[in-house]
């Protein structure tokens, strides 16, 4: 039986979030634990990430924006507080990665994807709280990875930067600039400017003219500083996960800029994760080749929260009966394999056979969780 749109807002508002509220917070030290074990337990790692709070701070938002209560509310202002009093650089602008579980920095670098995060987050929390504070520090964020890590001759952004914003050389991902895109239409959503729009306009253009292959639609992951595909094993990796995210996100830009280009372009890259990423059995494949081959055939989270969100936005646009199908076919596998029946929480790794690989529950998975019941919800 399908999954109802009361179950999937009952499963996020009364079971998910609150069990992260319970066993997730550090109540003592404060901010978020990165980790959670089969007992509910909180599994210490000796640090906690920026990207953690960034995703924690979304999703209990998004909570408190479908009616959760007060517990959930504070738990958004908890990993706030701890946020911007130990992970934000004063001297310098910018935000650490990671701290001791105190609170004292210690990888202060400057990620692009963390900071990516940390926009989506604080663009959020304006948008449903009215904090025009977090705003500013969004804004701020933007213009200080702008300022510091953009790549003036190949295009894009560095990955990241020394702490005082000297940029790191290496090897290239889209990962991250998806994920700096995601900002963009956060921001856009709460204050749209000319900034932000050339921004996600031009990220638009590198997945055309770099990422995407033309012949395959493939959507490749790794690339050299020129952003060509690396060689070897890495450069023929694609994940099916972000096929579908990209389509969510550029779905979402082409309504906004009524562009039936970009809209295109998320069906090519639709297309590929429906025919190459997916299990006749059921679920997303961790990782696929550029020819669809399958490389990795287990079933991670985060790939399956994707693929619901990608097909949930299409179904509302279009109502598509075949995708609704598939929209629906998705859920009963998240709801079947990767929901924990006893905890109510979610298995973050299968097996190709639906056997659980990894017992712990990472914090970082449940911004994935909460967008996809979210979007899932308003196509149902």
């Amino acid at each position: 039986m399908p999954v109802s749109r009361l179950e999937l807002r009952e499963h996020l508002v009364a079971e998910l979030l609150p069990l992260w509220e319970r066993h997730g917070l550090d109540r003592v030290r404060g901010g978020f634990w990165n980790r959670i074990g089969p007992d509910l337990q909180p599994l210490p790692d000796g640090h906690k990430r920026l990207l953690v709070h960034a995703r924690q701070i979304f999703s209990f938002t998004l909570g408190v924006e479908l009616g959760a209560g007060d517990r959930i509310r504070a738990a958004v202002e908890h990993g706030l507080e701890f946020m911007r009093a130990r992970f934000w650089d004063a001297r310098n602008g910018g935000w650490y990665r990671t701290t001791d579980d105190e609170g004292t920095p210690l990888d202060r670098r400057k990620d692009l994807y963390d900071h990516a995060f940390a926009i989506f987050a604080l663009a959020h929390h304006h948008r449903v709280f009215g904090a025009p504070e977090s705003l500013r520090l969004a804004h701020a964020t933007l213009s200080l990875v702008r300022e510091h890590l953009r790549d003036a001759a190949c295009g894009g952004f560095f990955e990241g930067a020394s702490e005082d914003w000297r940029p790191i050389h290496g090897p290239r991902r889209q990962n991250p600039h998806m994920h700096l895109f995601e900002a963009l239409l956060a921001l856009l959503e709460v204050a749209p400017g000319d900034v932000a729009k050339r921004e996600a306009r031009a990220l638009v253009g590198l997945l055309r003219s770099r990422w995407l292959d033309p012949d395959s639609d493939a959507l490749g992951e790794h690339f050299d500083p020129g952003w060509k595909p690396l060689d070897g094993d890495s450069g023929r990796v694609v994940d099916g996960g972000h096929h579908f995210e990209w389509t969510w996100l550029l779905d979402r830009f082409a309504a906004l800029e009524s562009d039936d280009a970009i809209r295109s372009l998320a069906t090519r890259l639709l297309g590929f994760a429906r025919r190459f990423g997916v299990d006749a059995d059921g679920g997303v494949f961790d990782q696929v080749d550029r020819g669809g081959r399958p490389l990795e055939t287990g079933k991670r989270l985060w790939p399956q929260t994707e693929r619901v969100k990608a097909l949930a936005a299409r179904v509302r646009a279009s109502g598509d009966a075949d995708l609704r199908r598939e929209l629906e076919a998705g859920l009963a596998y998240c709801f079947a394999r990767h929901v924990d029946p006893a905890t109510r929480g979610w298995h973050e790794q299968l097996d190709r056979e639906g056997r659980v690989l990894s017992a712990a529950q990472n914090a970082t998975s449940v911004y994935h969780i909460a967008l996809a019941l979210d979007e899932a919800g308003r196509a149902l």
